[in-house]
């Protein structure tokens, strides 16, 4: 019975140790703590082929972003820089395995502009919003909480949360003076193509 109770005490413990090491996360203003990755069987030198790689492999385009931004999207009618930019850094990354750095090359602490990494942050914040309890359900429709227009119409009032999380609502609509149709418009066509374009049925 007493070696019973002591492997269960042993297994608890390191039951505990998992757990606190699937949970870690850093402090606020804490130094992020490394492994090592042969702490996780990671083969070295396959990490360091993909960290290579990565640098390597930096976008091609200018680094100074009002430039990169104009080139970018040069074929869109009416399009301007509505804000400011600045130039990026290099190439930098950090590769984590249960919350641990095991890899890191570049200027990680460097503050450059993010741009399609906003999707993660707003399909988070929807997440919390659904365990909070502010949308009861992602099939919901959007126009049952937005009510400032932006959903009305045969059209965009069939679009749901999942819709726009999936991102085929196929919205249509304006936001901060830029038109839907004007974004990435198809190579074929011209500006009456593109403004009278057949709607996609959303989740489609």
């Amino acid at each position: 019975m007493k070696n019973f109770f002591y492997t269960c005490l042993v297994l608890c413990f390191i039951t505990s140790l998992s757990a606190q090491q699937t949970m870690y996360f850093p402090e606020r203003n804490a130094a992020w703590e490394s492994r090592p990755s042969k702490d996780f069987k990671i083969d070295e030198p396959s990490l360091s082929r993909a960290v290579q790689f990565a640098k390597d492999n930096e976008y091609s385009g200018s680094r100074d972003l009002r430039i990169a931004i104009l080139k970018g999207f040069e074929r869109e009618p009416f399009h301007e820089i509505m804000g400011p930019t600045k130039k990026r850094g290099g190439p930098a990354g950090m590769i984590l395995k249960n919350g641990y750095l095991i890899a890191s090359w570049g200027d990680v602490k460097r503050v450059d502009m993010t741009f399609s990494v906003t999707k993660s942050f707003l399909s988070t914040v929807a997440g919390i919003a659904e365990d909070r309890g502010l949308i009861s359900d992602v099939s919901n429709q959007v126009s049952q909480y937005v009510w400032d227009g932006s959903f009305d119409g045969n059209h965009n009032s069939k679009i749901t949360w999942e819709h726009l999380l999936q991102q085929n609502s196929d919205w249509t609509g304006a936001l901060w003076g830029g038109k839907d149709w004007a974004d990435r418009p198809p190579r074929e066509g011209g500006l009456d193509d593109w403004k009278f374009r057949k709607l996609n049925e959303p989740g489609t």
